[in-house]
């Protein structure tokens, strides 16, 4: 008989990346998990090892002392280290637990991942779905091999990756809900970049994601081997969320929170309309290319008059990357 959803303990981790640094940043991908998670009748313990900055030995008694049939994890592949660690922990207490971890701290290598932890499951794209039907695979005991997007470990020792999943559909993701998190801890350490006339005192950010994936293949880029494509969404449910957090936590400042923001000229606009048109007055940054302006040919005329209508909507900041001024250079990365 399959053990009923509430009847099991899950536990998932945010891992602490930079101890003792001055921003926090509520971590969006994790967010978007717990949330997929509870709209599918999961409660969840969160352990929050960033913002508390826990160290290891509290991490270790933690896991000692609190038993649960799930722990679910994951961060950039830059903290490996860290992260092998506390896969190897877990179940040096826990062997019974399922360990499923995520993000390209596995997802980029699972089978090196695989074969030096002591992991169950690997997610290899996109969190949300894969993860839950992983945890339900195991609770109904159906096979893994047929849930999309995973490694895991066979009882011979040997790896098995699924077929990828789709990416996906971005407007049919629910809108995060970060109550599980303490949101007034991680806004009183947010990046502080205010606009001109504003104070860091006064500002009170939270992120939003607006796009995944990216439009572009640039050559030194994890999209490259990572089948995400951009998918952008749609003006009005970017409103709704702001909407939201601006009622529930008084949010002034709102910092778009994708590796590409925009991918047209056109799209800025769109969304620059319906912010005018809402009425909502808060300021925002976002993440661009460069020639976001040149690439969808405008004129000059134009491309001031979106730029002073994002203006107009609130945006005061935009960032983006200068890569190379070498015309050779630009080539190899894809970028002429």
């Amino acid at each position: 008989m399959p053990a009923k959803k509430k009847d099991l303990k899950l536990l998932f981790i945010n891992v602490c990346l930079r101890p003792g640094g001055y921003t926090k940043f509520l971590p969006v991908g994790l967010g978007s998990i717990l949330t997929y998670f509870k709209t599918k009748g999961y409660d969840f313990t969160l352990l929050d090892i960033d913002i508390d900055e826990y160290d290891d030995e509290y991490v270790e008694n933690y896991i000692k002392n609190n038993h649960f049939d799930f722990i679910l994890t994951g961060s950039i592949v830059t903290h490996y280290k860290w992260v092998k660690w506390f896969v190897n922990m877990s179940k040096r207490h826990q062997p019974n637990s399922s360990i499923i971890v995520g993000n390209s701290v596995a997802g980029s290598i699972p089978e090196v991942f695989l074969n030096n932890t002591k992991g169950d499951i690997v997610v290899t794209g996109e969190g949300e779905i894969s993860a839950y039907e992983a945890v339900e695979a195991v609770r109904l005991g159906k096979d893994l091999k047929t849930v999309e997007g995973i490694s895991f470990r066979n009882n011979d020792g040997s790896i098995t990756t699924t077929e990828h999943r789709k990416a996906a559909k971005i407007n049919e993701l629910p809108e995060i809900d970060w109550s599980p998190f303490d949101v007034e801890r991680y806004m009183e350490k947010a990046e502080t970049m205010p606009d001109k006339d504003d104070s860091p005192e006064t500002m009170r950010s939270i992120p939003v994601v607006t796009a995944r994936g990216c439009a572009f293949k640039c050559t030194f880029c994890h999209y490259v081997f990572w089948d995400d494509p951009y998918r952008n969404r749609s003006p009005e449910s970017i409103i709704t969320e702001i909407k939201h957090m601006m009622k529930r936590y008084n949010v002034n400042y709102v910092h778009f929170w994708d590796d590409l923001s925009f991918a047209s000229a056109i799209q800025a606009e769109k969304l620059a309309d319906k912010i005018i048109e809402s009425g909502l007055k808060f300021k925002w940054v976002a993440s661009v290319r460069v020639d976001l302006f040149s690439r969808a040919r405008l004129s000059d005329e134009d491309a001031l008059r979106v730029a002073k209508k994002m203006r107009q909507a609130g945006c005061y900041s935009v960032g983006f990357a200068l890569e190379s001024g070498n015309k050779e250079i630009l080539k190899m990365m894809n970028k002429d």
